[in-house]
């Protein structure tokens, strides 16, 4: 499927602040998937006080690499006025900020990028970062990325997204404070975007949480989330592939297989399952599938969308009915009236749709989501994905490049490298998806805690050995080999055999939560985390 899009100019704030104040992205247009932070153009507007939107059509493919449209060379920067008349240049950097948030202007985001870098006060690095997130010209990314360099001591690439990871990187893991006043500026920046931001960050109380929040390209409920798919038996399901991958999940006997094909292009879905009122949400640049439950120990039920935020290159979501945002990855909300606030987990299961099947025959899947329309807006084209398995974000897993920044993490897998992960008791675990690919099923004790992992076509499924009666305790032991039962794999429970050594009779698991991510989401989250296989020191 081929999109026309409006050259990035879009993704600009301060192109789209100084010329529409709108501040929509193209993904609002047109529902194609966001792509890495890029820069744009935009003109000068001679003997006017804002910057011109130039704005152009390029016809390129949904899946191909991220498009940074060359900036268009400027000659002398045009300075529009102060509202009381005072040349900008002879004001303070403060001054000058409190100007550029009442007239946001690439000349201004330029200049004041450039003389925070000469401060020396690393506390400037988020506020340069935001500039050189929606600067726009060729002007403003190359005086953030020498101010960077030089508050960093870190060697600019001179490319866009790798300085903007690179650093955004530094920052987050250096745990920067960007100090009083960066709230009323992030607020005012992001509101550029969509209106809404400046109260939803308002509610952010930590800064350097705040510095960590970057805008993913797309609105509020700019990806459209699934609510209540209809669903599908396995027969009347016959586009599904047996490779392809679902996302599978059991409560109270009810299976259903969430396909990836759609939740990668939705990121969310609101259902029912066992008359559980849950959430799953995939974030598609950790790769990570959680569902939640829904519902709050007060009786409520919450709703969640994406809001089009991310911390640490994962989803943050939203519910509707208090506006608190979510950490995807603890399912946690981190600010707002819930704040503190932790979701409950179902286990959710990656495997392919041919094995999940022939464990669930009687599964319900999803029926291929309809078109979203907006009535509210008739003239905004309604958004209509390629839902072929792997179309989605094909561009971000052929690289080993990230778009957004996270913290720092340790080579001990690649930064993209799927691992199985469980967060349990306080402790903490991931285990290599390529390396378990070669094992079969083993002890792993975490904590003191036995834990049998049974790794599958699409990931590993996790149970507890902890409280079993009448086995030896050899049994149990770290990385000991698992016999098991016959047919012994289901959602819920795992049958071992033969561990009393005696009668061969068999026992049953119950299974745990665990999860999937890339290796840089886990990490950032739980840097404190065991590994397997562990690290040779030598």
């Amino acid at each position: 499927m081929r999109t026309l899009i409006c050259a990035l100019v879009a993704t600009s704030v301060l192109a789209a602040a100084c010329s529409t104040g709108s501040g929509e992205t193209q993904s609002d247009v047109d529902g194609t998937t966001p792509e890495a932070p890029a820069t744009t153009t935009t003109g000068s507007a001679a003997g006017t006080d804002a910057a011109v939107e130039v704005e152009t059509e390029v016809d390129v493919e949904d899946d191909a690499a991220p498009v940074t449209a060359e900036p268009t060379p400027t000659t002398e920067p045009f300075f529009p006025r102060t509202d009381d008349g005072r040349p900008f240049l002879e004001l303070s950097l403060e001054e000058k900020i409190d100007e550029f948030l009442n007239l946001p202007n690439t000349t201004f985001a330029a200049n004041i990028a450039a003389e925070m870098g000469v401060t020396g006060d690393e506390r400037w690095v988020p506020w340069i970062l935001d500039v050189m997130r929606f600067g726009g010209t060729r002007d403003v990314t190359q005086q953030a990325m020498g101010a960077l360099e030089t508050l960093t001591g870190v060697e600019s690439s001179e490319d866009f997204t790798t300085d903007y990871v690179r650093y955004g990187s530094w920052s987050r893991s250096q745990a920067i404070d960007p100090g009083d006043g960066y709230e009323d500026w992030k607020g005012v920046l992001y509101a550029y975007v969509d209106f809404r931001y400046e109260d939803l960050l308002a509610q952010v109380t930590d800064r350097v949480t705040l510095a960590a929040i970057q805008w993913g390209g797309v609105r509020r409920g700019g990806i459209p989330e699934l609510n209540n798919p209809d669903r599908l038996t396995p027969a009347q399901a016959d586009f599904m592939t047996p490779e392809e991958l679902v996302l599978g999940v059991v409560i109270d006997t009810e299976a259903v297989a969430y396909p990836v094909r759609f939740l990668a292009r939705h990121e969310l879905a609101n259902d029912v399952v066992g008359e559980v009122p849950v959430a799953l949400g995939y974030c598609t640049l950790c790769l990570t599938a959680l569902m939640f439950d829904r519902r709050l120990p007060d009786g409520r039920v919450l709703t969640f969308q994406t809001s089009g935020l991310l911390m640490d290159s994962n989803k943050i979501m939203i519910d509707n009915e208090t506006e608190s945002l979510w950490n995807h990855l603890s399912g946690t909300a981190f600010a707002g009236p819930l704040a503190g606030t932790r979701l409950e987990q179902f286990p959710v299961a990656t495997v392919r749709w041919g094995d999940w099947i022939g464990d669930h025959p009687d599964s319900a899947t999803l029926d291929t989501p309809p078109p979203t329309y907006f009535p509210e807006m008739p003239e905004r084209p309604p958004i209509a994905y390629d839902y072929t398995p792997g179309a989605a974000y094909r561009t971000y897993y052929s690289v080993s490049e990230l778009w957004f920044p996270t913290f720092e993490t340790p080579d001990w897998f690649d930064a993209k490298e799927e691992v199985v992960t469980i967060d349990r008791n306080g402790n903490s675990l991931a285990l290599s998806l390529p390396e378990l690919g070669q094992a079969g099923p083993f002890v792993y004790v975490l904590g003191g805690e036995p834990l049998v992992i049974v790794p599958n076509q699409g990931g590993a499924r996790v149970y507890s050995a902890a409280g079993t009666e009448g086995v030896q305790a050899d049994a149990w032991r770290h990385e000991a080999p698992v016999e098991l039962a016959p047919d012994g794999v289901l959602h819920d429970q795992l049958l071992v055999t033969g561990l009393d050594r005696h009668s061969g009779l068999d026992i049953a698991l119950p299974r745990i939560v665990s999860s999937q991510s890339f290796w840089f989401a886990w990490y950032g989250l739980h840097p404190d985390t065991e590994i397997w296989p562990p690290v040779d020191a030598s």
